[in-house]
């Protein structure tokens, strides 16, 4: 198994898409080796695709792109601004606060990026923000898409998991994390802006006008509580949470002064389709490279080797954040957690670790990979809207990523900060 990891790592390096890659060392394992058939490879890459929980994904994905097309985003922007914008560095804790919404309603990170870069990076530009602090706070403040619920990476993580977690759970136990992350951001842009002297808004606060704000957007802020709410309560499973949201981003599209056109309804399709296609095809080839792992006892043994150097769980969970932190250099985060994830998850019971608790930390600590250079997507996204490099933009994000990192540790050293929640409502 050593070779076909060394294999897979050399095709990706030479920039062979992650998924060909694992699909293309799991295949030349079982040619090698004949452990077993060739025939089976077929069977488990459409097996690993035809499972009814994962239609989740390209339906959140289509609901939150929906949203963005019918121009809600600019009314959480201002909804942000009204709450916001008097505060020290007002159009950075806006461009936070409008991470924090909005993470609610896409599930995915970069599309947390996107948005909010072209929505609030121009502003800030213009209202005399370095450009590459502008792009810093943009990338940093997108992990948030990921961990505050709904999530697409939740779901992913729990169907690689094996179907042994709770979706609701994991939704949960991402909400406070997700928040603290925000907060702690929005303190170090207090300190920078104090610092700098950076621009905050001309307007006092007014209740009139976050009242105002407040009322135009609440049909977005209304959908996280309606997905959420829904599964909790088991009025809908996470699927069915994904067609509802949806049917109600279709439906809030068309009323309140907001226009989803038919080609917005096209465009947001084809853009949902190609988006879940990358994920399904990862998702298939990856089950094959965790089946094999799986049958050669790989996470066993790997298990209990570490397990003399590793005496306690949050050690355990720490030595995980450290694997996604390097891997997070070389591929992206849902690559690393459709590969990596079959290997820790059986290790989880070997150091007491609960599993709701690991999965969390694995989420959070791929976000690192949207970073870090030389993958960074996030900086690759963001930093030719703000017209600035990506050195520039690395400067200004350490205090940040440091949020991040901290929030995480937590996470692991106080595993209340992310199970409360969960345990509050009966999990």
């Amino acid at each position: 198994m050593l070779i076909t990891l060394l294999i897979f790592f050399a095709a990706a390096f030479i920039g062979v898409p992650v998924a060909f890659a694992l699909g293309f060392a799991g295949t030349l394992y079982l040619v090698v080796t004949g452990q077993a058939s060739v025939n089976v490879v077929a069977t488990i890459l459409f097996g690993a695709m035809d499972s009814f929980s994962l239609l989740a994904i390209p339906l959140f994905i289509l609901a939150g792109d929906l949203m963005l097309r019918c121009g809600m985003m600019s009314r959480i922007v201002d909804f942000a601004k009204a709450v916001m914008g008097p505060m020290l560095g007002g159009l950075a804790q806006v461009n936070i606060g409008a991470s924090m919404v909005f993470g609610g309603i896409s599930g995915v990170s970069l599309a947390d990026a996107a948005a909010i870069g072209k929505t609030l990076i121009p502003s800030m530009i213009k209202e005399g923000y370095p450009r590459g602090l502008a792009a810093a706070i943009t990338t940093s403040s997108c992990v948030m898409g990921a961990i505050i619920p709904p999530s697409v990476g939740m779901i992913i993580i729990a169907y690689i998991y094996g179907g042994s977690l709770s979706i609701g759970r994991l939704f949960l136990s991402g909400a406070i994390p997700g928040l603290l992350i925000g907060f702690t951001q929005m303190i170090v842009v207090a300190l920078i802006a104090k610092r700098r002297n950076l621009p905050r808004s001309a307007k006092s606060w007014s209740l009139r006008e976050i009242f105002r704000e407040f009322r135009r957007s609440i049909l977005a802020l209304g959908m996280p509580v309606i997905i959420i709410g829904g599964i909790i309560t088991g009025f809908f499973t996470p699927t069915e949470a994904g067609a509802a949201a949806v049917a109600y981003a279709l439906v809030v599209g068309s009323i309140g002064g907001l226009h989803l056109s038919l080609r917005d309804i096209a465009d947001s399709l084809l853009t949902s389709a190609k988006l879940s296609g990358i994920v399904f095809i990862m998702l298939a080839t990856a089950k094959l490279f965790a089946w094999l792992l799986v049958i050669n006892m790989v996470p066993q043994s790997l298990g209990e080797a570490i397990k003399t150097f590793v005496g306690s769980p949050q050690m355990f969970m720490v030595t995980v954040l450290v694997v996604f932190l390097v891997l997070g250099f070389v591929i992206d985060g849902i690559a690393s957690m459709i590969m990596v994830v079959p290997v820790v998850a059986p290790m989880a019971s070997i150091f007491n670790v609960e599993p709701h608790h690991l999965a969390l930390v694995i989420l959070m600590s791929t976000q690192f990979a949207l970073l870090t250079p030389p993958v960074a997507l996030g900086l690759f996204l963001v930093c030719p809207i703000a017209g600035c490099t990506i050195s520039e933009a690395i400067r200004e994000m350490l205090p940040f990523t440091a949020c991040i990192l901290l929030i995480t540790l937590l996470v692991i050293y106080m595993p209340a900060v992310s199970q409360w929640l969960p345990h509050l409502v009966g999990y």
